[in-house]
């Protein structure tokens, strides 16, 4: 700055009250000239409290004369990552004593990593024997506009669960250039709503259960973004309680781009009467559940499960359940119904519990509601899968053997290719899918976070 006295003097400050209050500079470092870098350091975590916006002002005082300017800024918000990002590294946990099957799910999920073309080795966590790795912490990220692209950073976000010290692992590793697991969040594509709102960044999703919402300092920290407002489903219907149970967004060729993949219960049902129809009811209706038998894995016939008044209520009670969500989801997204694919699934009730922790911390899993049930999956549901590129990877359902062919995989395999995806299947009957859960739960995903979603 030129033309200045010896007395002039100026400060730099910002309003709302900066970590430092100010900046003073003399008439000497004024002709000099001033360079000024922000750094953010306090992400927005309750727009009641901090909405994320800044005012900078540089006032300039010689004599008589005084000068001011002033820009105002916003923090970057802290977005979750969907489906049609590109996927660069693949997280899982790495195999130890306690979960004997989780090498082989580790060798798969590697092999299906190759296959679609990740240079990025496996990201394996190794601090907890906490398998459940898209549970306890979810990928996110910042960005804004720079001189040469986004430029952006990673933000790993914990589960707001007490109970869990696998999250820290969070804040080591991966540090680097129930209802409150993370499982029970999902992120819709870029769209516009039928209201015309814009989520040029795409929408979260979480569930509820019935009268319980998730962990409040998540929910206000997700809204006080300002950007992907989360839209509530209704989870409370799972034992588990996860929205990745029953709906997945998937790359589509239509106007959207993206699709709406949901469970489906009805169609499974009828895969079981129509081998049993072409007189295969005697068939298992879990086709390894010989060598893997257990209660979680009934050796049931297809006659058994469909003459099972209770299990045909519980999937008619799931279905309910998935179109009263999909209802919520057409209602906000325009997508044709026809668009949406439909996965062969089928649930039965829970027939286990978690542990009640010690020291008085909350439960995995909600209560039961009176005149409501507590499903899980009857066999592994390929629903709970993860997008890579052109590549869903899910587990293998193993449901019955008709004519030498496993009579789920024609059909899972049928209704992805409707999106163009090829399904790669993980064998995990044994040790999943015995804990009430699939491939997408012992697993996660670091995505592309050069995104421009401010145009």
């Amino acid at each position: 700055m030129t033309g200045v006295s010896d007395a002039a003097h100026a400060r730099i400050y910002a309003t709302p009250r900066a970590a430092r209050p100010e900046f003073a500079f003399d008439a000497a470092r004024l002709r000099e000239g001033i360079t000024l870098r922000i750094d953010g350091r306090e992400i927005v975590a309750d727009a009641a409290v901090w909405d994320g916006s800044v005012t900078v002002r540089f006032d300039v005082v010689d004599g008589a004369r005084s000068v001011s300017d002033e820009v105002a800024l916003k923090m970057a918000p802290v977005l979750t990552h969907h489906n049609l990002q590109a996927v660069e590294t693949i997280v899982s946990t790495a195999p130890d004593a306690a979960h004997p099957g989780q090498e082989a799910f580790v060798q798969k999920l590697d092999a299906a990593r190759v296959a679609a073309g990740i240079r990025n080795p496996l990201l394996l966590l190794n601090q907890s024997s906490d398998v459940w790795a898209q549970d306890f912490f979810e990928p996110a990220y910042a960005s804004m506009p720079g001189p040469r692209g986004p430029v952006a950073i990673r933000v790993m976000l914990r589960s707001a669960q007490s109970t869990r010290a696998s999250g820290r692992q969070v804040f080591e590793q991966l540090r680097g250039p129930g209802i409150d697991s993370l499982g029970n969040l999902e992120t819709i594509p870029p769209y516009t709503s039928r209201k015309g709102v814009e989520y040029n960044a795409g929408r979260i999703v979480v569930g509820k259960h019935f009268h319980r919402e998730p962990a409040r300092v998540i929910l206000d920290f997700l809204r006080a973004q300002g950007v992907q407002t989360p839209l509530m489903l209704e989870a409370g219907w799972l034992a588990l309680g996860h929205v990745d149970e029953f709906v997945q967004f998937v790359p589509f060729t239509n106007s959207l781009g993206f699709t709406i993949a949901v469970a489906d219960p009805a169609s499974g049902l009828d895969i079981l009467r129509r081998a049993r129809d072409g007189g295969y009811g005697d068939t298992l209706a879990i086709s390894q559940a010989d060598s893997h038998a257990s209660h979680r894995n009934p050796r049931m016939t297809i006659s058994d499960a469909l003459s099972n008044l209770t299990f045909i209520e519980a999937n008619e009670y799931a279905q309910k359940h998935i179109e009263a969500n999909l209802k919520i989801l057409l209602a906000e997204i325009p997508l044709s119904g026809k668009d949406v694919i439909r996965v062969p699934s089928l649930y039965k009730d829970a027939d286990f519990a978690l542990p009640i922790p010690d020291g008085g911390l909350p439960a995995e899993i909600s209560p039961l509601v009176k005149g409501e049930r507590h499903l899980v999956a009857f066999s592994p549901f390929a629903i709970s899968g993860v997008v890579l590129g052109d590549t869903y990877v899910c587990s293998k359902p193993w449901g019955p053997m008709i004519n030498g062919a496993y009579a789920f995989d024609k059909e899972v395999e049928k209704a992805y290719a409707k999106a163009g995806l090829n399904v790669s299947y993980v064998d995990d009957l044994a040790n999943h899918h015995v804990d009430g859960r699939g491939v997408h739960s012992r697993s996660n995903t670091l995505r592309d976070i050069r995104v421009v979603w401010w145009e």
